[in-house]
């Protein structure tokens, strides 16, 4: 197995190569894991290459490593990586991690790029305070209204 990491602008890119085992699996997210926490980087964008799909999820312990990291975009070079990709993803979203596969990186990189998902964005934002809104809104009643002698509202 081989791992390569490049630091990008806004996101840390990783290259695995020819992972077979679950063993080697770990050992590729740890080195994710530190990489992305050395160099504060909460975008990875994972492409696999020549490896075995990844069927058993809890067994890699994937789950633990993806709630570490952030936003997570994965791509694969083969229909079956894309396919186990995919099932990775739909596990992920039912324990609340961000990740997402892609056909090729360039779509991962727009995915990235998207300002409705940067995590500053949303942080800035106040948390909707519906019930003090409505509170204050002031809505006319009919009799503040004033109706025409023919019972029409006025223009």
């Amino acid at each position: 197995m081989l791992y390569e990491f490049t630091v990008e602008a806004g996101y840390l890119k990783v290259d695995l190569f020819n992972r077979q085992t679950a063993e080697e699996t770990r050992d590729a997210l740890a080195a994710i894991a530190a990489e992305a926490r050395k160099h504060a980087c909460s975008q990875i964008l994972i492409s696999v290459h020549a490896s075995r799909p990844i069927f058993k999820v809890e067994q890699y312990g994937l789950p633990d490593y993806f709630k570490e990291l952030g936003r997570i975009a994965l791509t694969g070079d083969s229909a079956e990586l894309r396919i186990s990709q995919q099932y990775i993803e739909s596990l992920a979203r039912q324990h609340g991690i961000n990740v997402r596969c892609f056909p090729n990186e360039q779509a991962a990189l727009y995915w990235f790029k998207d300002r409705r998902w940067l995590q500053d964005r949303r942080q800035r934002q106040e948390p909707w305070e519906q019930q003090e809104r409505r509170q204050q809104l002031h809505r006319r009643g009919l009799e503040s209204i004033g109706l025409d002698s023919a019972g029409r509202i006025p223009v």
